[in-house]
């Protein structure tokens, strides 16, 4: 028997997320630039896909219409659209500059949010949203180095990719009331990831980014194992354990607490001083987050 998850395990639960999420942007940071980045995220994808298929086996669920797998086919297109952006903007700017830009991505939930899932409750999110947001953009708004802006090509790639991220939550939210209704959590990640490691995979066959493979180390190998894991299936089952729960612009808001996160591990990781504006910057981003967690009263349960 499948158990609920309520409203306060789901913002714990979203809370981990947000720490798992700041990591795994220094560990994608880590793997070799010279294999290309959409087998790496194929790769990803398909390891975290395949740590799943026990537990989705032993949930025994309902088979899968035609029109179930359509739409797990779009929301994988979109994963394959985020991840791969994601290996080939840090070719060209740091960790720190992607995953602040990241948290641009509740704005746009927002908006989506506002044609897909229509509520009037979307107002009141929105004043909190981008109160953390202009902290965000204050992070966001500097380079590799104190002073310098980002490139314009890594911010173009991974702001496409942080659209269809923005898109996933709602669509994914909105899928569940048709074409994949009754879905839990596991075959959710499970069958979304396996689509996207597919389309990634078979592109790889035809651009011959495949042939990049022969140069992963066990290092390398130990960090995307890394990344399957944590930064893959933990945050994904994590993610859809709290649509339905929360409001999906306010689960992707756990992106701003991702701020903090990765920016204090930036400060230790690489020992660099606190600018002004990144001290502000991360002030406003926790108080603008803490007033949309206060804000948000849903009483909903998912199951998990």
């Amino acid at each position: 028997m499948m158990k609920h998850v309520g409203f306060a395990a789901a913002h714990w639960g979203m809370l981990i997320w947000a720490m798992l999420i700041a990591s795994s942007f220094l560990a994608a940071a880590q793997v070799s630039q010279t294999i290309d980045p959409i087998l790496l995220t194929g790769l990803r994808l398909l390891f975290s896909a395949l740590m799943f298929l026990p537990l989705l086996l032993l949930n025994n669920t309902s088979p899968i219409s035609i029109r179930g797998l359509l739409a797990h086919a779009v929301l994988g297109l979109l994963l394959a659209t985020y991840f791969g952006s994601l290996f080939e903007a840090l070719r060209y700017t740091s960790a720190v500059s992607t995953a602040t830009l990241y948290t641009l991505v509740p704005l746009m939930t927002l908006f989506f949010e506002a044609f897909l899932l229509p509520n009037p409750s979307l107002k009141t999110r929105l004043l909190p949203m981008l109160v953390a947001a202009i902290g965000a953009l204050m992070l966001t708004l500097k380079g590799s180095v104190p002073g310098q802006l980002p490139a314009l090509y890594p911010v173009l790639v991974f702001g496409a990719g942080c659209l269809a991220m923005a898109l996933y939550s709602p669509l994914s939210q909105r899928f569940k009331t048709s074409a994949l209704k009754g879905r839990d959590p596991v075959a959710m990640t499970f069958w979304n990831m396996l689509f996207g490691a597919l389309f990634l995979l078979v592109f790889c066959l035809f651009s011959g980014g495949w042939r990049s493979g022969l140069q992963l180390s066990m290092l390398d190998l130990g960090w995307l194992v890394y990344l399957a894991l944590f930064g893959t299936l933990a945050t994904f089952w994590l993610l859809h354990r709290a649509i339905g729960v929360i409001a999906p612009s306010t689960v992707i808001s756990y992106v701003y607490l991702n701020t903090l996160f990765v920016t204090v591990l930036h400060w230790f990781w690489l020992r660099q001083q606190p600018m002004a504006s990144e001290i502000i910057g991360a002030t406003l981003v926790g108080v603008g987050m803490l007033a949309l967690v206060v804000s948000s009263r849903s009483g909903k349960t998912a199951t998990a």
